[in-house]
């Protein structure tokens, strides 16, 4: 069933819970009910956004002046088997801890590495998202997508060398005209006891290096090449920086936390401290892996 909110604040639906009103906010459980959100803000001219988990996001203290569409298809089965493999197939809205745990219940290797990540299959495919040496874009088979053309809106395939995977990048997310809906994965057959300590290794270095406790975006900018965000925001004298309700965590530099009454507004302050000192002491430019909206 189609549900629509009006005015609905999206501090409800980020990690951060920051962020003004929606002026509409609209589930979608399906394929069909995304195409439906699209039509409906196409016919009203409306500006169009779509949410997944909303974990690498920042809203505007003052909302969003359009429709919000949160996919909320969080199915998870297996396609294919093979002896030694599996292809998983899961809704662009699936959690991704529901897959973790989904490919730790059937023995399923490959996952491991997102223990702990908030966020969506979604959007951890429009970002290419990755933890300790792995992205998820390697275990992409394929990608089923929506292509917004004018008024109409295919259906359409990507194929893995198509989705052009990169450091926190994708074609999905240099092309706002393509809305993930569903993906394919190849997991490998493995020993469920071997998994099940990986994912429990994964979690807990998460644990130990950063902030949790806390309402965040996880990391606030990329790693430069040859560099590490954290450690320049370090160097900077930086960490445990306030701004307002917001706070360069003294856990891990890279994330920027809510310590409770956070405003956007705060947090931009704290992301053009951080920009402006790293240019100045190490020639860096910081560029944001969260999206501002």
């Amino acid at each position: 069933m189609i549900i629509i909110k009006k005015n609905e604040p999206l501090a409800n639906h980020c990690t951060y819970r920051i962020g003004g009103p929606a002026r509409v906010l609209f589930l979608a459980a399906d394929e069909r009910e995304i195409i439906a959100g699209i039509e409906i803000a196409k016919e009203n001219r409306f500006k169009t956004m779509i949410l997944g988990g909303g974990s690498n996001i920042l809203f505007s203290d003052r909302g969003f002046d359009g429709l919000v569409l949160k996919l909320a298809n969080n199915f998870i089965k297996i396609a294919e088997e093979k002896e030694d493999r599996a292809v998983v197939l899961a809704g662009a809205g699936a959690p991704l801890a529901a897959l973790v745990k989904f490919a730790l219940d059937n023995s399923l290797a490959g996952m491991e590495w997102a223990a702990g990540i908030p966020g969506t299959a979604g959007g951890a495919i429009r970002g290419n998202a990755g933890a300790f040496g792995r992205e998820i874009g390697a275990s992409v088979l394929r990608v089923r997508a929506l292509e917004i053309s004018g008024k109409s809106v295919v259906p359409a395939i990507v194929g893995k060398e198509d989705c052009a995977f990169g450091y926190r990048e994708s074609v999905f997310k240099r092309n706002k005209n393509l809305v993930i809906t569903a993906a394919k994965f190849v997991l490998e057959k493995g020993n469920a006891n071997e998994i099940a300590d990986k994912i429990k290794e994964c979690a807990e270095k998460k644990r130990i290096s950063q902030p949790l406790d806390f309402p965040s975006a996880g990391s606030v900018f990329k790693n430069p090449e040859g560099f590490f965000a954290a450690k320049i925001i370090e160097d900077c004298g930086l960490k445990g920086r306030s701004a307002g309700g917001a706070q360069i965590s003294e856990k891990h530099a890279n994330f920027i936390v809510n310590r409770g009454n956070a405003k956007a507004d705060d947090v931009l302050a704290l992301i053009a401290q951080i920009k402006a000192a790293a240019k100045e002491k190490f020639a860096v430019d910081l560029k944001e892996e969260i999206e501002i909206v």
